[in-house]
């Protein structure tokens, strides 16, 4: 019998129980936040890892590094409006090239009135696929459109059914687009309109459903769902990994919607960083950063210098306010005015004050400044080139 290896339960356990301080360290810094955050209940060591500025130091590199995510090619779209010759018109311009420098005007597909009368860009790119809307009254027009191959869909009009004689219209709120295993959806609330000049009696009571359009059924269909139904932001809507994300500002809350299985989650936001005297809030977005939801605050100072500190913290888990991380604080910075989106190397771009672009490395700080015809309030998104037809499905019928 071999008694260089020992039997004995006991010490067998003892052995295995025990995981050297290095090598959970570099366990640890290789983890998805959620991962992490839940680990924080397992050791006292290991919660304590969030106030070891080593460790968030190392972190921080290590999820800004993180490359298996690809949001975009070195292209990107402004949406400028023609003002002050037209108003409420717009024109959709493509940027490419190593500093942008290719600014190519695309000609609307044509479902869209000339000059993109009253229209809307829905969340970011997905796919290659933008989807537009114009209107909000009734039934909106709304259109998915691949950039590239130029292929469009018309999305059909789903006509409520509701008493003429107590409700004179509908209003139409789209929240989100995405895709869900190679299914795009739509999803939007509709609010119903007392007529209160020919309606006698009482005034009726408030009604409103959600509506979610799949494109392989070419449906409307009713989500039952009780979901926030507050102001949204047009620059506040992100999809990833198909759940759509937006803000509601009446709730001050993230929505999550699950487009795989119509589930909706609530995470209340971060709260608000004590900023040093003579900061103030100024601007609130979120980008898709490394496959997780990034929350932006900028904070500018009230001098006359105007520098701009942003925070940046990472939802770790849904409907989980607990799991929010600030990882990064970038600033204070002189010329910077807001995030437009997340590249695939842990670079953030930012609209400047003089409306050029502006990449910055959450890795290295090292910021590049790319020139820009003067485009400053503009929504610019950044996006991936994809040569398949509108959602990636073949089967449908296309116009």
């Amino acid at each position: 019998m071999d008694k260089s290896k020992s039997t004995d339960p006991l010490k067998i356990e003892k052995v295995s129980d025990h995981i050297p301080d290095d090598l959970s360290f570099s366990i640890l810094l290789k983890l998805p936040l959620k991962s992490l955050v839940r680990f924080r209940s397992v050791r006292k060591s290991w919660s304590l890892l969030f106030e070891n500025p080593y460790y968030m130091n190392m972190y921080r590199i290590n999820f800004a590094c993180n490359n298996n995510y690809s949001y975009f090619d070195d292209s990107c779209l402004t949406f400028e409006s023609l003002e002050p010759y037209f108003e409420d018109q717009y024109a959709l311009f493509s940027l490419s090239g190593e500093k942008f420098e290719n600014k190519v005007r695309l000609d609307w597909p044509p479902p869209i009135q000339e000059n993109g009368l009253g229209l809307n860009i829905l969340g970011s790119v997905v796919d290659g696929t933008l989807c537009f809307y114009q209107g909000c009254w009734k039934n909106p027009k709304i259109i998915f459109w691949n950039i590239v191959t130029k292929e469009f869909k018309v999305i059909p009009d789903n006509l409520l059914q509701f008493p003429p004689t107590s409700y004179e219209g509908i209003v139409f709120s789209l929240h989100g687009f995405g895709v869900d295993q190679c299914d795009y959806k739509v999803i939007r609330h509709a609010a119903l309109c007392p007529n209160l000049t020919t309606f006698k009696g009482p005034i009726p009571p408030h009604k409103s459903m959600w509506e979610i359009y799949s494109l392989r059924s070419n449906s409307w269909k009713k989500l039952d769902a009780d979901m926030p139904s507050g102001y949204v932001r047009t620059d506040m809507r992100v999809h990833i990994n198909g759940v759509c994300h937006w803000l509601d500002e009446l709730k001050d809350c993230l929505v999550s919607f699950d487009l795989s299985n119509n589930i909706f989650f609530r995470t209340p936001l971060p709260s608000k960083v004590h900023v040093n005297f003579g900061f103030v809030l100024v601007d609130r977005r979120f980008v898709a950063l490394n496959g997780s939801i990034a929350f932006i605050s900028s904070y500018e100072t009230s001098n006359a210098n105007e520098s701009t500190n942003f925070h940046i913290s990472i939802l770790g888990e849904l409907g989980v306010e607990k799991s929010w991380t600030k990882l990064f604080v970038v600033g204070p910075l002189d010329c910077i005015d807001h995030p437009v989106g997340a590249g695939n190397k842990g670079e953030l771009f930012f609209r400047t004050k003089d409306g050029e672009l502006a990449q910055f490395h959450l890795s290295t700080q090292i910021i590049k400044n790319y020139f820009n015809e003067d485009v400053l309030g503009t929504p610019t998104l950044l996006y991936r080139e994809i040569l398949l037809p509108v959602g990636g499905i073949r089967n449908v019928r296309w116009y």
